[in-house]
């Protein structure tokens, strides 16, 4: 089956399954299943961050995050939890409503690690890099357990063509 998430902000908001073969056609490889706990783990908090995106509650948002978070972001820079919060408050980082979509391609356990990895096709919305054009990209998450709880440790996120 293909997972394919319609996707806002930072995860998940809704799931629709295709019958394809892996990687080349889209289907969603699960290591070792899907019913795995901490895969599972992951996409709910995935969600739980998208859905605190969309209200706008940076509260949530921010706790979705390890405080030793980096990431390799799609702007070409290295940055920590600071300067991800704050361009996600003052709007850089965001999507038009509805113009998500999230193409997991395979999400894995590796470790005490969860891996992620797809393509991320969005709208910027309008204090965002590329704001109103279509933006895909590719990108891996690595999530962490920290005190019981995933949040996201590690991002790269690569802007592979602007529409």
């Amino acid at each position: 089956m293909t997972h394919r998430f319609a996707r806002t902000l930072f995860g998940t908001a809704m799931m629709v399954m295709t019958a394809a073969s892996p990687y080349a056609q889209g289907q969603t490889v699960y290591e070792p299943s899907a019913n795995d706990p901490g895969i599972k783990g992951v996409l709910d908090a995935r969600e739980r961050v998208a859905q605190a995106a969309r209200r706008a509650d940076w509260t949530v948002v921010e706790s979705g995050f390890a405080p030793d978070v980096v990431v390799n972001s799609p702007t070409n820079r290295v940055v920590a939890l600071a300067d991800i919060v704050a361009r996600f408050r003052s709007g850089q980082i965001g999507a038009e409503p509805d113009s998500s979509d999230d193409r997991l391609e395979f999400v894995g356990v590796r470790g005490d690690s969860v891996v992620l990895m797809g393509e991320e096709t969005f709208r910027p919305g309008k204090n965002a890099p590329n704001a109103g054009k279509l933006v895909r990209r590719r990108a891996t998450d690595i999530w962490k357990q920290y005190g019981g709880v995933w949040k996201l440790a590690i991002r790269q996120a690569t802007v592979t063509s602007v529409e």
